[in-house]
């Protein structure tokens, strides 16, 4: 992997806020372990709630005198189920999948989930598959009505909260920024975060969009923005992107939801190459140390993998599942650094970012 251009002088680890991330004094000693910023999902928790949380932990780590970058992370139009409490899909004959968001109701006769988001009923067939979150459970489209589908649980994973839900094969195209996302640009200039994560990004005009949308604020300090290049369409619009853009994100998840197992590798390849050949930043996420959340040792393809990229000179690594719901947040993290010590051009991370006051 050729990275000989790259785009900043940075191996920054950045990790997801969540429940394990949240419990008192976790954050304090993942700063010590080595992150160097923290995203905030605005698809679980509402932006001023957020925007607390970051306020809290910039303080924390001014005090260790270790600055974060607080990237808030905006969701985009794609559809997440609405259901705020996670439940088994073992041993569930079917499941009522609502084309609205629509409350869930897991102790229904025959369980009912809503969805947010892009509406799927007007291309959804019988015979597709519904990928459920980086495509660990799938549910099974047995037939279609006009407001909702019948699915058939295919894995008996736990569905945990509003995860997202793609259609095999079928992703649809992310021509504009959600009212949501819009509302969000227009408030972050007023925030700490000092960058904006957008998602699905497809060409630069969603960049320019929410930057216009930043200045609205009147500042001359707007936070930066990070292009989440996670399709097909995305991928091969990249170096348009990574003109535009402060930061390309790639999130393999997604890209390989809809560009399947054979396709995928050459598109990740193509995004880092791309975008570093034009100096533009590139974070790479996510499911990078998994196999800690259940084991002690890391599993070898994730070892191997992660070091490659640490001494590709890749700007940073993304952590979500690990930092978010894992058992081993600090663990993992530690060992992430490590490998960082050991095989990055430069092992020392630092904000990729210009610290903002609100």
């Amino acid at each position: 992997m050729d990275l000989a251009k790259r785009g900043s002088n940075v191996s920054n680890i950045v990790v997801t806020l969540g429940p394990s991330s949240m419990e008192p004094g976790v954050a304090e000693r993942l700063v010590v372990a080595g992150a160097d910023a923290f995203r905030f999902p605005a698809s679980k928790l509402p932006i001023d709630e957020l925007a607390r949380l970051a306020v809290e932990i910039a303080s924390t780590a001014e005090k260790l005198g270790r600055p974060q970058d607080l990237l808030l992370d905006l969701p985009g139009a794609k559809s997440r189920f609405t259901n705020d409490v996670e439940f088994s899909l073992a041993g569930i004959p079917k499941i009522r999948v609502d084309f609205a968001p629509t409350p869930s109701d897991e102790h229904a006769a025959v369980p009912r989930l809503g969805l947010s988001g892009n509406d799927m009923g007007h291309f959804l067939e019988p015979g597709d598959v519904i990928l459920i979150g980086d495509g660990e459970d799938a549910l099974r489209v047995d037939e279609v009505h006009g407001d909702h589908c019948l699915t058939t649980p295919l894995t008996g994973g736990m569905l945990a909260r509003r995860r997202g839900a793609v259609v095999s094969g079928k992703m649809p195209r992310f021509d504009d920024l959600t009212s949501s996302d819009a509302a969000a640009l227009r408030l972050a200039p007023s925030t700490v975060f000092s960058a904006v994560i957008l998602s699905f990004v497809e060409s630069a005009s969603i960049v320019e969009q929410a930057r216009a949308l930043m200045r609205e604020s009147g500042r001359d300090d707007l936070p930066a923005v990070v292009a989440k290049v996670e399709t097909r369409a995305g991928a091969l619009a990249v170096a348009d992107i990574a003109r535009s853009a402060d930061a390309i994100l790639l999130g393999r998840g997604d890209l390989l939801l809809e560009a399947g197992e054979v396709d995928f590798y050459a598109l990740c390849r193509d995004v880092i190459k791309t975008a570093a050949d034009l100096s533009c930043p590139v974070i790479v996420g996510t499911q990078l140390f998994d196999s800690l959340a259940d084991s002690w040792l890391p599993h070898r393809s994730e070892l191997a993998y992660i070091s490659q990229l640490w001494e590709a000179g890749i700007d940073g690594l993304m952590l979500a599942y690990e930092t978010t719901v894992g058992a081993q947040p600090v663990r993992t993290v530690e060992a992430l650094s490590t490998l960082r010590s050991r095989y990055a051009p430069s092992p020392d991370g630092k904000p990729m970012f210009p610290t903002r006051l609100p």
